[in-house]
């Protein structure tokens, strides 16, 4: 029959210590991302709101769809104006950042001065415009992305802004808005229009906290 030793509950103690010890540290790193996107919420969704109000438009909050059994997108914001539909995703930085558009990666010169790498969220806009486009068969001209950052993020070094993808300060929000959708295009056809709204709520997986508006 084994008998328990001091070493043998020692390691089970050691072993306890450390299953707990990283337990707390799980719950510790979902807490903070939990924190961070609720706070991500409260800060953009009422600038995002307000202009949906403003100019009578739809909006759809945290879309999510399934491209495949194993591949979701999320978007924060979708945002149907009269004459395009925005993408718009919220990020928050603290600190400068640079970068060129064709960068996979940017840096982020934090507060302290130390530097790390961030994706570079066009790159990330991109890629859902044309799996969106994809996934719903509408012209991925249609769409405009925007990327929308928090005012503790400077953005001033960066030139990277083109006429269907864009990352601004949330307090330019509506002025861009009102630039793009005063362009000489045609306006969709708002039949049509909510038509659409109504598939992308279809299609939307994140029922719990999607929020529909309209005026």
């Amino acid at each position: 029959m084994f008998e328990f030793g001091l070493l043998e509950y020692g390691l089970i103690v050691a072993g306890i210590v450390v299953l707990v010890t990283i337990l707390v540290v799980v719950i510790l790193v979902i807490r903070k991302r939990h924190l961070k996107k609720r706070f991500q919420v409260k800060y953009f969704y009422p600038h995002v709101y307000k202009t949906a109000l403003y100019y009578d438009y739809y909006l759809i909050n945290t879309f999510n769809i399934a491209l495949t059994s194993q591949l979701d997108l999320k978007i924060d914001h979708l945002l149907f104006g009269n004459k395009y539909i925005y993408i718009i995703n919220d990020y928050i930085y603290e600190g400068i950042l640079t970068g060129n558009k064709q960068d996979r990666s940017w840096i982020l010169k934090d507060l302290k001065g130390e530097e790390s790498y961030i994706t570079n969220p066009l790159k990330v806009n991109d890629e859902i415009r044309k799996k969106l486009s994809l996934k719903t068969a509408i012209d991925d001209a249609t769409f405009i992305c925007i990327t929308l950052v928090n005012n503790k993020t400077d953005i001033n070094n960066l030139h990277v802004n083109t006429k269907d993808n864009y990352i601004i300060d949330i307090k330019d929000f509506m002025k861009l808005i009102e630039a793009i959708e005063s362009r000489k295009v045609s306006a969709l056809n708002a039949e049509q229009l909510q038509k659409r709204v109504i598939e992308f709520d279809k299609l939307n997986m994140f029922k719990k906290r999607k929020r529909l508006w309209r005026k």
